[in-house]
């Protein structure tokens, strides 16, 4: 007998039947207990020769479709007992995966190809390490990237491709910097720069880095360099675009376009959302939330908290729907600082919370010194003074441990107004916090920021009976307003 009539006396009697006609013949059993003993009876040898002859027979029969049929080819070659085909199949499952957007689809399979890659080739335990960071640093725990891809990292140097290891140096040195570390606490990171740095500007420059080179530039204006991580967003945007890679132009625009908000340059932010438009629209989901995230921060700075909260809160519901987990923070911090702007406390607090859930398992340090600064805010207006106080010291104390000025100067910012709303107010203590706050948003050229602490300040000095001081303060302050077009100053 044949295959075709071994099949149909198995599908006469029962134990199989059609799954589809099209575009192959495909059957299945009809119960599972009979699958069950069926593959039960075989012995264990027979049952990896099988498993293998299955993965060799679909990659033979569809040549070019290797990508798509990946994770069916990887299961056989792990049931065969072949780590090392294993493992390369489920990275490129994981690839796959990636290229249609699926990054909690990708990070099963670059996880299971750590695990199974044990005894793989150097260059494919890299690899799957570096997938693995790609897919999930925006809602894994940092640590659990970090460790295997240090391992695959020092193991590969040497041995696999240089761009290869560049790359995951990149993703290392950016992970453990969103992690809040910087080159004089953390010799790991140092030394993940130094070979970053000696990989040459080939390498650096390559469309393989272009990502994380992107991301360490974010990671750069988040903590208060602005117009130096613009730079580096803005260099390698174009890369990114070249490759048609739309969800990480997204999300690269939507942080640049975020870098420009904070500088109070409009029309560069403006400019930016439109790419960043045509980018979310062929991305996904998440692609989309992160367009709107940036919307909603352009409000926000320019000046219009009402939509800027409404915008936000529904990225946040639509994050937390998807799992995007750092689009859920992000989301809350901007509800948090519009809430705020609002005189809206509760609704802050409610957001904040969350976000202060999820930072300790995200560990985007940036974003957490922003959640607990303004959490502290919210709490102090609340009448929880206690908790206010905690939140801003731990604000302030993460935001130091990694010079981040711009967490600092907004810690600051938000103590003073606080402090300055008191019952028997200590003036003198919040006038002590928006002065360093005024310094530090003048030095990071964070214009809008800084007009609008300018006006706090001019309030404290005013009630000091410093009338001349808190004068000037209004008159400069008005002038950055209205140079800028902040919708809160107009009529000023």
């Amino acid at each position: 007998m044949n295959a075709r009539a071994d099949l149909n006396a198995l599908e006469a009697g029962g134990l199989i039947e059609i799954a589809a006609l099209q575009p192959e013949l495909e059957y299945l059993f009809r119960h599972a207990l009979v699958q069950e003993a069926t593959y039960s009876s075989l012995l264990k040898q027979d049952r990896r020769t099988l498993h293998r002859a299955a993965a060799e027979t679909i990659l033979a029969l569809h040549p070019g479709r290797e990508g798509e049929l990946a994770s069916v080819v990887a299961m056989h070659y792990e049931q065969a007992g072949d780590a090392q085909h294993a493992a390369d199949y489920l990275v490129l499952a994981g690839e796959h995966a990636l290229e249609r957007f699926a990054n909690r689809e990708a990070f099963a399979f670059f996880t299971r190809a750590t695990a199974t890659a044990a005894d793989a080739q150097v260059g494919t335990r890299l690899r799957s390490a570096i997938g693995a960071a790609k897919a999930g640093w925006g809602f894994a725990a940092a640590a659990n990237l970090i460790d295997p891809l240090e391992r695959a990292v020092v193991a590969g140097d040497g041995s696999a491709p240089s761009e290869l290891v560049a790359q995951g140096y990149f993703w290392l040195a950016f992970m453990r910097r969103i992690r809040g570390e910087t080159p004089e606490s953390s010799t790991e990171l140092r030394r993940a720069l130094e070979r970053v740095a000696a990989a040459g500007d080939d390498v650096a420059n390559s469309t393989a880095t272009v990502v994380p080179r992107a991301l360490m530039g974010a990671y750069t204006a988040f903590a208060g360099q602005l117009r130096e991580g613009a730079r580096q967003m803005h260099g390698a945007l174009g890369v990114i675009e070249a490759k048609g890679d739309a969800v990480s132009a997204a999300m690269v625009a939507n942080f640049l376009s975020g870098a420009y908000s904070r500088l109070g340059d409009f029309a560069a932010a403006e400019e930016i959302i439109e790419h960043s438009n045509r980018y979310a629209e062929k991305g996904d989901a998440i692609a989309i939330v992160d367009r709107d995230i940036a919307v909603a921060g352009y409000s926000l700075e320019h000046g219009d908290p009402t939509q800027a909260r409404q915008s936000a809160l529904e990225c946040s519901l639509r994050a937390e729907e998807l799992g995007a987990y750092a689009c859920v923070v992000a989301s809350n911090v901007i509800t948090g600082g519009a809430s705020l702007a609002s005189d809206d406390a509760a609704t802050a607090k409610g957001a904040l919370e969350r976000s202060s859930e999820l930072t300790r398992v995200i560990d985007f340090a940036p974003l957490r010194t922003m959640t607990f600064a303004l959490l502290g805010s919210a709490r102090a207006q609340l009448g929880d003074m206690p908790g206010g106080i905690a939140g801003w010291n731990e604000a302030l104390a993460n935001a130091r441990s990694m010079n981040d000025r711009y967490g600092e100067a907004q810690t600051l910012w938000g103590r003073g107004r606080s402090t300055a709303r008191q019952e028997d107010a200590d003036l003198s203590a919040a006038l002590q916090d928006l002065n360093r706050a005024v310094e530090l948003f003048e030095a990071m050229e964070a214009q809008p920021a800084l007009a609008r602490s300018l006006t706090d300040r001019a309030g404290v000095l005013r009630r000091l009976g410093r009338e001349a001081e808190a004068a000037q303060d209004d008159r400069r302050s008005n002038g950055i307003g209205r140079q800028l077009g902040l919708l809160d100053f107009a009529g000023r």
